[in-house]
């Protein structure tokens, strides 16, 4: 476990350095997080969390691909955030058809690195 995040899956990591001797020294992970929050005010916000994409393009692809299932002419742009508040890097709003809002989006690197501890 790398700060309460499951690593034995092989979601979280996705390259890794072996040396010839076949020993395992070490290994990063870099895999995108992608945080999506589809706005229901009537029965209430859906989250959702995935930590499965290689790279920043296949992240966007399916934040794109879940807006396009509630509206299929959901439209992306980059958020507004007023000065004073904090918003996650990259963080992205969709709008519908109508001009509503109908959620929001961020896609971010997650990183972890492990050493080997010899001795």
């Amino acid at each position: 476990m790398i700060n309460g995040w499951q690593c034995g899956d092989g979601k979280l990591r996705n390259k890794r350095s072996v040396p010839a001797s076949g020993f395992l020294v070490g290994w990063i992970t870099v895999n995108v997080l992608l945080i999506i929050v589809i706005f229901n005010f009537e029965a209430g916000s859906e989250v959702e969390t995935r930590v499965d994409f290689e790279d920043e393009a296949a992240c966007q692809a399916a934040a794109l691909d879940a807006f396009l299932a509630v509206d299929k002419n959901a439209q992306i742009h980059a958020i507004d955030v007023p000065a004073g508040q904090e918003m996650l890097e990259g963080t992205m709003i969709v709008y519908g058809e109508t001009g509503g809002e109908i959620g929001m989006y961020a896609c971010n690197v997650s990183r972890a690195t492990l050493q080997r501890q010899d001795g």
